[in-house]
């Protein structure tokens, strides 16, 4: 493979940086934008066909499987890029870090898909008291060396910065393949697995799918002829090991509040709360369409020792991450119930945990970039942050969810998101010399209060006007949102 094109005359460096940053976030949130519609179909068509019940089994199911499959990836979603770096630096073939990584993550997930098989049916049943999830569990165990496959070789596609293979794999034939395999199973006959089996075909077709993206861009057979090194191997695992651990506490963390209402509640109450994280799933997808680009950036300014670059990008990002999903905190915060409608009326109940879940979202995905520097610089140094974030989440959780219910979870998981990355941002100025977000971040909170502020006088008055609907005053609001951001002065990168 060639190495990246060095930036065009009359460009610097910094703004080659900017402009692949925007332009790789934007060609992945256009692919969630695109994904939103046949998402949204198998939503309504899973919630009105399976119910609350159903669809709190099958949350369960992939909450466990997921968690596992993120674990079997050793933190290689992060440190690969790394060794692809250095290799790239030194001039050498980028066939063995991928080879190595590929090796590594396949083996990992075999025995994770070992372990769960074995297990899955007396974690549910035993230990959560969820007997509709035993069978939907043991199904999606199939998918789980297929999201390792699909997860590694995307990794390595992020490197060379085009974006759009991992669109087509993840944003579009994924989710696609699920909302027509659904149906079809449905009437099949499989009904109690039919939610189960329609993931563990879309995660086949989007394995496929990267396998033929990743052959475009990489020697296929040179990968697989590669001589696979222990030494190698052992060098990417003891490197990603401490980020390794602090993406389990970080899983674990990110997955908690599932566990937590499936231990306090039963299938219905899972399903609701289940729902509503597919909802927040909306802004969670901004961070994730910048976590695609953003590491394989930096980790090109941090091997290149320019760390003034490195730390203005990450000021600039967390900003961009911050401004587009409080965007849509808003608009759920006034339309929320209405959307949960959409899908069945039996989950407008769950309005408020997705907005809290998506505030939880936008502090997490903005802050949350205070991580990376750590992933480069200081690895271990992330450990002791997904430690707390983990342990406050269970803490709070527990603490609050028998007051609150299924909202405590979603409240406890804002608060740990806030509490975690403003401590570790200081860390980070303090231990590495790196701000990570500044002043400018606080625009698009400012922004969005104040809206929020007159929107609550005006969407009554709004709703009384014969033909304005829901629609009208979230353009509205959108609206005024990005007025309030034009008046408190935009950068030139924004």
């Amino acid at each position: 493979m060639k190495p990246p094109a060095s930036p065009p005359p009359g460009r610097t460096s910094a703004e080659t940086d900017t402009r692949d940053l925007a332009r790789g976030a934007g060609v992945n949130y256009l692919g969630s934008v695109a994904r939103i519609a046949p998402r949204l179909a198998f939503l309504v068509l899973a919630g009105r066909l399976f119910g609350k019940e159903g669809w709190g089994a099958y949350t369960f199911a992939i909450t466990v499987v997921e968690t596992v499959a993120a674990l079997a990836l050793f933190g290689m979603k992060r440190s690969l890029f790394r060794f692809m770096s250095e290799a790239e630096q030194r001039g050498e073939s980028l066939v063995g870090p991928v080879a190595s990584g590929i090796a590594l993550a396949l083996s990992l997930g075999a025995l994770g898909t070992l372990v769960v098989g074995a297990s899955g049916g007396w974690l549910a049943a035993e230990v959560f008291g969820l007997e509709g999830a035993v069978r939907p569990l043991q199904m999606v165990t199939l998918a789980l060396p297929l999201i390792v496959l699909s997860d590694v070789l995307l990794v390595a596609i992020r490197y060379t910065r085009q974006m759009r293979w991992e669109v087509y794999a993840r944003s579009l034939i994924e989710p696609i393949t699920l909302t027509l395999a659904l149906p079809v199973l449905y009437l099949l006959g499989v009904r109690d697995v039919a939610l189960a089996a329609a993931y563990v075909v879309s995660l086949a077709a989007a394995a496929g799918a990267s396998v033929f993206f990743f052959a475009r861009l990489f020697p296929l057979g040179a990968c697989l002829r590669a001589p696979l090194r222990m030494a190698d191997i052992r060098g990417l695992a003891t490197f990603s090991g401490p980020t390794a651990a602090y993406e389990l506490g970080l899983m674990l963390a990110d997955k908690a509040d599932v566990f937590l209402v499936s231990y306090f509640f039963a299938e219905g109450t899972v399903g609701i709360y289940g729902m509503g994280r597919q909802l927040s799933t909306i802004t969670k997808k901004i961070r994730q369409g910048f976590d695609r680009i953003l590491p394989p950036v930096f980790a090109q300014s941090v091997a290149a020792r320019d760390m003034g670059r490195a730390d203005a990008q990450l000021r600039m990002v967390v900003r961009w991450i911050m401004t587009a999903q409080l965007m849509i905190a808003l608009i759920f915060a006034f339309y929320g119930e209405a959307v949960l409608g959409l899908v069945d009326p039996e989950f407008r109940v769950g309005a408020v945990i997705v907005v809290l879940l998506m505030l939880g979202d936008a502090v997490n995905g903005s802050l949350g970039l205070s991580e990376l520097p750590f992933v480069y610089l200081r690895p271990a140094g992330n450990i002791p942050f997904g430690l707390a974030m983990l342990g406050l989440t269970v803490g709070l959780g527990w603490l609050l969810i028998p007051p609150l219910g299924a909202e405590g979870a979603a409240l406890a998981v804002l608060v740990t998101a806030l509490v975690v990355n403003l401590a570790r941002i200081r860390a980070s100025r303090s231990v590495l010399e790196m701000r990570v977000a500044d002043a400018s971040v606080l625009k698009p909170v400012l922004a969005a209060g104040a809206v929020a502020a007159v929107f609550h006088f005006v969407q009554p008055v709004l709703s009384g006007v014969p033909g304005v609907g829901g629609l009208v005053g979230a353009l509205t609001l959108l609206a005024g949102y990005c007025a309030a951001l034009y008046a408190l002065g935009p950068t030139p990168e924004d």
